[in-house]
């Protein structure tokens, strides 16, 4: 199709009224997730948007023969940087003040990868087991506009190509974009964290915006006959993502073409009754020029409000969050954002907006590379948040444990410290089992060494994978005497997020079958002459970064407005724990019924004030939790000088 470009690639008030769509579907969902569950696809809506807006003001500019990559470039900077670098610095000062080293330093490599315009590959490097939740990072939003960012690096110089051959111009970007597709149909199955943060997964969005933008440039009595009809689809594939999509949906992947094509039909049919009164109504309009510096702002406020609370912050608190970053996005729009577009001198402009931005670049690179600036800790907190840390001394370890069957670096845990050449006790377990490992390790003697696999739980027998690897390699070494297992209780069964109890009726044959699991491979080890240690698992709190609480700055008027609130649950009774994880216990009273040689240790001894029925985040000044609910090095040291005693006693019936 030989595209003629029509002269008139005029503003659009539509299309800020589906900015408005979409910047609220994202503001109400992070705000109040229940009520929006697909809120968060209103960045799919951005991606088709930029992408239709992008191309089409390339392709006039061409036409025109007024486009320059500079300019281009330059235009990008003004209209990107100054809202960016304004809440960059706004995040930047709040943490400084209100964070701890690991926190600010966490926020400081979400800075850098926001100058940088690389946040998403920032957020997809960090996920996995041991990150933090989501709404305690307040820069994490930024990922999308890098990847839009990323867009506009390399969409120019490849459209500009493509205009060389504009017959095959629609053919083209369609090429590009079902490649592009068909890459995250197919990664969201084996990589679904990368399928969401990589661009090569999300570049066909914004491509639809593209190949929209080239489709309007012709006449189509298709569109003139149907443009109602279309409006009304677009609006239904939008309403149906909002509240049939949820976060345990396989996003983006297939689930991302409702709202893309949705996007799509709505900027098509711009003639619609729908666009020319609902979209292009005053209110939505506004919302929509306002809706870049709305969405940069809204997401921080509710993240540190969030780390502030130790919880989700009251419902009152986040709809007065919501208005303060609307009131903060008009003042960008109005203030910052409309006099530096208009700007007389934009070479000038452009320079000192890269240089703040490489500055910020800088500063945030070296704030991390100094592990968040520890010296700002004013002693003001509930405890010390440089012990919130496990495995400190893990680079002692070596990544061996005598497995010959299997690559060793695919087994998450397979290590052994340095002592002796060839390790006499033994750890299976998991990451639980990996903090106990740490402290038992660090306070034995220089002839016990001590080597660790997992993960391993022997709910799941030990007649194959990687339980059989581990007790066959158990049982045929001779120099290990004494084996130790130690497993959280959720691999047992599911708990209640909020306070880690088992909240449903577990059935007296689930637990028969727990004992019978344990029993079997418990007499299988101690047949083979070792000694066998049960860890009970240690009573299970919030983040331990939500349970941090106090002052933050040796400024009392400032302390009245930043203040960390610790979590309601960061402090339990300790005959509540027993009574929320009373099936887990019977478990343990019968399997040391049926195992008399078995030891079973339980941490709560060390960890909780049972004088005084009651288990806390914290001893003095130091955490007792890690990440999660996961012990500390502190924690891990104290229970193994209580542990160790026992593990060298020799075995006695009860």
């Amino acid at each position: 199709m030989n595209i003629k470009m029509q002269p008139n690639f005029e503003y659009r008030p539509d299309i800020d009224g589906l900015r408005a769509i979409a910047v609220l579907s994202v503001v109400i969902f992070h705000a109040f997730p229940t009520v929006l569950s697909g809120g968060f696809i209103g960045v799919d809506i951005f991606f088709v948007i930029s992408g239709y807006l992008i191309t089409g003001i390339i392709f006039k500019e061409k036409q025109g023969n007024s486009f320059s990559l500079a300019y281009f470039y330059s235009k990008r900077v003004r209209r990107i940087f100054p809202a960016l670098l304004l809440v960059l610095i706004f995040c930047l000062i709040i943490g400084w003040v209100a964070l701890t080293a690991d926190e600010y330093k966490q926020l400081t490599r979400h800075a850098a990868g926001g100058a940088a315009f690389i946040n998403n590959v920032v957020s997809w490097r960090e996920s996995g087991y041991f990150d933090n939740p989501a709404e305690t990072k307040p820069l994490l939003h930024l990922w999308s506009l890098a990847i839009e960012e990323q867009f506009y690096l390399f969409w120019p110089l490849i459209f500009i190509h493509l205009l060389r051959f504009t017959k095959a111009i629609l053919f083209s970007i369609s090429f590009l974009l079902l490649t592009s597709l068909t890459y995250s149909l197919w990664k969201i199955g084996i990589d679904p964290v990368g399928d969401f943060y990589s661009p090569l997964t999300r570049f066909w969005e914004l491509l639809i915006g593209g190949l929209l933008s080239c489709l309007l440039t012709t006449k189509s009595k298709f569109l003139e006959d149907n443009h109602e009809f279309l409006s009304v689809a677009g609006s239904l594939l939008i309403l149906i993502s909002l509240f049939s999509i949820d976060k345990k949906s396989s996003f983006p992947g297939a689930w991302a073409l409702l709202p893309t094509l949705g996007a799509f039909l709505i900027i098509w049919s711009k003639n619609s009754l729908l666009n020319k009164k609902i979209l292009s109504s005053s209110i939505l309009v506004w919302i929509g020029l306002i809706s870049y510096p709305l969405y940069l702002w809204h997401w921080p406020l509710l993240s540190f409000a969030r780390i502030f609370e130790g919880t989700t912050p009251s419902v009152t608190m986040r709809i007065g969050l919501v208005l303060s970053s609307v009131l903060l996005a008009f003042g960008t729009y109005k203030i910052i954002e409309k006099p530096i577009r208009s700007s007389i001198n934009p070479r000038k402009l452009v320079a000192a907006l890269s240089l703040l931005m490489f500055s910020i670049l800088v500063i945030s690179f070296y704030i991390k590379t100094n592990h968040g600036f520890k010296f700002r800790q004013y002693g003001k907190l509930n405890g010390d948040a440089s012990t919130l840390v496990i495995g400190a001394d893990r680079s002692s370890h070596s990544r061996v444990c005598g497995l010959e069957n299997i690559t060793e670096i695919d087994i998450e845990w397979c290590t052994q410290d340095n002592k002796l050449k060839n390790p006499n006790y033994a750890l299976l377990g998991d990451s639980k089992g990996e903090a106990v490992y740490f402290g038992l390790s660090r306070e034995s003697l220089p002839n016990q060494s001590w080597m660790m696999i997992g993960p391993v739980n022997l709910l799941g027998g030990y007649t194959n994978g990687l339980n059989k690897l581990a007790m066959d390699r158990i049982i045929s070494d001779n120099g290990i005497s004494v084996v130790v297992l130690s497993n959280a209780l959720r691999g047992f069964t599911s708990l209640n997020q909020k306070t880690g109890f088992i909240d449903y009726d577990v059935g007296q044959d689930k637990i028969t079958g727990w004992v019978t699991a344990y029993s079997n491979a418990i007499q299988r080890l101690q047949t083979a002459g070792k000694k066998v240690v049960f860890v009970i698992d240690n009573p299970t709190f919030p983040d331990p970064n939500s349970c941090i609480s106090g002052d933050m700055t040796q400024f009392e008027i400032l302390n009245n407005f930043i203040y960390r609130k610790s979590n309601a649950y960061c402090s339990i009774r300790y005959s509540d724990h027993l009574a929320g994880t009373a099936p887990y216990q019977e478990f343990l009273k019968k399997l040391k019924l049926n195992n008399p040689e078995l030891v079973v240790f339980d941490p709560a001894l060390d960890l909780c004030d049972l004088e005084n029925n009651k288990c806390e985040i914290a001893e003095g000044k130091n955490f007792l939790y890690s990440y999660g609910d996961h012990i500390s090095d502190y924690a891990s040291s104290k229970i193994a000088k209580h542990l160790l005693p026992m593990i060298t006693k020799p075995i006695t019936r009860n």
